[in-house]
């Protein structure tokens, strides 16, 4: 890890979580009320997402299944198998549940009131904000590609391929809650910023984790060196 690294982590994670903040300020000025731009976001979804039971309907009702928890097991189990079930698993499983058990703690704080439930295409039953499948979908995709997309040893055509599915994950499932009508537009902004910024998190503490595993490696192999040396020159030693 690099201290040039390091410092654009930790200041993209600043950014991240000051997004968020802002988000968080606004809606409490006003006791997290809809805003202009939240009503106007939903009216145009409303307008071009047709009826229940379309094309758009099963679209984004599919989507949105990437950002449940059931779904996150299963990618923290196939990167499981896939890396052996070693550091990096435990990181990216941790720094997902870590998410999971942040959102909850944000949401029973807030409890913001869904949109109106007319026009609910699904049926949920926690808060509003933040939006907990935007949170989970940015962090669980952020991760994902960081690790895919650092590795030496992955094929460049799959870094591209988990790069730019990524990216459709963290745009289409928060634009898929806005349609089946279950959340605001600042819902799934804030989700987003504060999904990657828990993510970034997890990507400084695994680098972390690295630094000072190699150095204390480097460490023992350096005292078994001289333990050696001691050992070949006793002379020398004494």
């Amino acid at each position: 890890m690099t201290k040039k690294f390091l410092v654009a982590s930790i200041v993209s994670a600043s950014l991240l979580f000051i997004g968020f903040l802002i988000v968080a300020i606004v809606l409490a000025t006003v006791g997290y009320a809809p805003l202009g731009v939240d009503t106007a976001v939903a009216n145009w979804a409303y307008s071009v997402r047709g009826e229940e039971g379309g094309a758009t309907y099963w679209f984004f009702r599919i989507i949105t299944e990437f950002g449940y928890t059931y779904f996150c097991i299963a990618i923290i189990l196939i990167m499981g198998i896939i890396w052996r079930f070693r550091s990096k698993t435990w990181f990216f499983a941790g720094t997902i549940l870590i998410s999971w058990v942040l959102q909850q703690i944000v949401k029973a704080i807030v409890d913001r009131p869904r949109p109106d439930e007319a026009m609910w295409w699904m049926t949920e039953t926690s808060s509003s904000f933040p939006s907990g499948h935007s949170i989970t979908v940015a962090c669980v995709f952020v991760l994902l590609a960081y690790f895919i997309i650092s590795s030496p040893t992955v094929k460049l055509w799959v870094k591209w391929l988990i790069g730019v599915l990524s990216t459709a994950a963290i745009v289409l499932v928060p634009i898929s809650r806005i349609i089946l009508g279950v959340h605001y537009f600042t819902d799934v902004v804030a989700g987003v910023f504060f999904g990657a910024f828990v993510a970034v998190l997890g990507i400084i503490a695994y680098n972390l984790f690295l630094y000072f595993r190699d150095r204390q490696k480097l460490k023992v192999a350096q005292a078994k060196e001289q333990n050696a040396t001691d050992l070949e020159n006793p002379n020398k030693s004494s």
